[in-house]
């Protein structure tokens, strides 16, 4: 009872008092921010803290709370500088501040996007798009490999230093169990296609039982509940499909019989029940950045649900790339072709846009208004700190599992692949990834016309 009286109080503590003038200074802030934010999360960020913290800025904050609340929306599942926007919003004026931040921030990437994709469906099957996307495909493969580069870099140095060596102008310190857990997740999720929430808590407990031994041997008990429990629901998770022949007929049919059953059935069959569902889920464990968004997309939305073919899923990725919001709002891409797939009108596919990046982002804005203070604390715990670096790990090697599988639909010959290797060096190199799109692009429609 205390903890949650002492979190409810670290909350007050930090949340602001709304007014009108707060919310309409939030408001047009955020909408510039979202209109001229190009150049990924960093940018945000350093925009943000230069606008917002300390003397000679608007104030909301000073920098100690910013750099707390930076830390800690780094460690939560979901995109960092969305997550950033919305806690400053926040800090400044509670909850109603947050909502604002968070909506007027996303609202021009969702314009943007709404647009693209109509004009992706309208078109998709003219000549010159289809050319133009002959090149789009295989840059954005480059770029997802190019992002992973960096990633890794810094996910293989978090854990003990095995080995280092310099590779160019850049010095590499690496831990060999990191390496393998990273190597693992891109198998697994190549082949197989496992859960990407399932590969990342097998990762973290492997962390903990490597990095926190002692702990580990002090406290076998708890740990071996906590195992034998975690054992239990990945079994059942895995086998869910089988679970229900196991029953038996007897049991089956009773179940089958039940009208609540059956109300089930009917809810989940609903198309907007689905997206809604899958894009809570989705926001809740891209643990990582945005491009975690990758395996749980190709895993669900292209191989299980057929919502979308990889192809398209790539074309998607490339423009939430072109906007100057997160990747993470590719999921109103998919919102988008799944209701248009449906119902045949583009205003419901607007609206099914919407619903996919409110299901998506939403748990982004449970996280900093519901449970800040208890990130807080848990970000404390070196038990955590210890899962979160094989999580890091594992979130890398599931990305380039992932793109593993897409870029066996995006390669279509040696030019595409050669497109994808150069984009990944650039793009390592700094250069900017809405420049790299629309050079590939220009010079795969050129290529496609001309030799192809």
């Amino acid at each position: 009872m205390s903890e949650t009286t002492d979190a409810a109080s670290s909350a007050d503590a930090y949340r602001g008092e709304p007014s009108r003038r707060k919310l309409l200074e939030i408001a047009r802030y955020y909408l510039f921010i979202g209109i001229v934010g190009f150049g990924g999360p960093l940018v945000h960020i350093a925009m943000m803290e230069s606008d917002l913290v300390g003397e000679d800025s608007r104030e909301w904050t000073d920098e100690s709370t910013f750099m707390e609340g930076l830390a800690i929306c780094n460690t939560l599942p979901g995109p960092a500088s969305t997550q950033l926007g919305i806690f400053m919003g926040w800090i400044y004026a509670g909850n109603p501040g947050a909502v604002v931040a968070g909506f007027f921030f996303m609202l021009p990437t969702f314009v943007i996007v709404v647009f693209f994709s109509w004009l992706y469906f309208a078109y998709q099957a003219v000549p010159s798009v289809e050319a133009l996307f002959y090149g789009i495909n295989p840059v954005v493969i480059g770029l997802i490999v190019g992002a992973s580069w960096s990633m890794a870099q810094s996910a293989l140095a978090e854990g003990r230093t095995d080995a280092e060596f310099r590779l160019g102008a850049e010095t590499w310190s690496i831990d060999y169990l990191l390496v393998g857990l990273l190597a693992a997740a891109i198998v697994v999720t190549a082949t197989i296609g496992t859960n990407p929430v399932v590969q990342f808590v097998v990762a973290g407990a492997i962390a903990v039982g490597i990095y926190r031994s002692t702990w580990v041997r002090r406290n076998w008990r708890r740990v071996s509940v906590w195992t034998i429990g975690g054992a239990i629901t990945l079994t059942a998770f895995t086998l869910r499909d089988r679970l229900f022949d196991l029953l038996g007929p007897a049991a089956r049919r009773t179940i089958e019989a039940s009208p609540l059953w059956g109300l089930l059935l009917a809810i989940w069959a609903n198309p907007w029940v689905q997206l809604f569902a899958f894009m809570i889920y989705t926001g809740s464990f891209i643990y990582g950045g945005g491009l975690v968004l990758i395996p749980f997309i190709e895993l669900y939305v292209v191989s299980e649900f057929g919502w979308m073919t990889g192809r398209e899923f790539v074309d998607g990725i490339a423009i939430g790339q072109l906007s100057p919001g997160p990747v993470v709002m590719t999921t109103a891409f998919v919102g988008y072709k799944l209701m248009l797939d449906t119902y045949g009108l583009v205003s419901i596919a607007v609206v099914g846009a919407f619903v996919a990046m409110v299901g998506a982002f939403g748990p982004s804005f449970a996280f900093i208004m519901g449970f800040f203070p208890y990130f807080a604390r848990v970000r404390e715990n070196d038990i955590v700190q210890s899962a979160l670096v094989g999580v890091n790990a594992a979130v890398v090697g599931a990305i380039l599992g992932a793109t593993v599988t897409l870029a066996l639909e995006s390669f279509v010959d040696s030019f595409t692949v050669a497109l994808a290797a150069v984009t990944s060096v650039l793009f390592v190199r700094d250069v900017h990834a809405a420049f790299l799109i629309l050079g590939g692009g220009g010079v795969g429609m050129a290529w496609y016309f001309l030799v192809v």
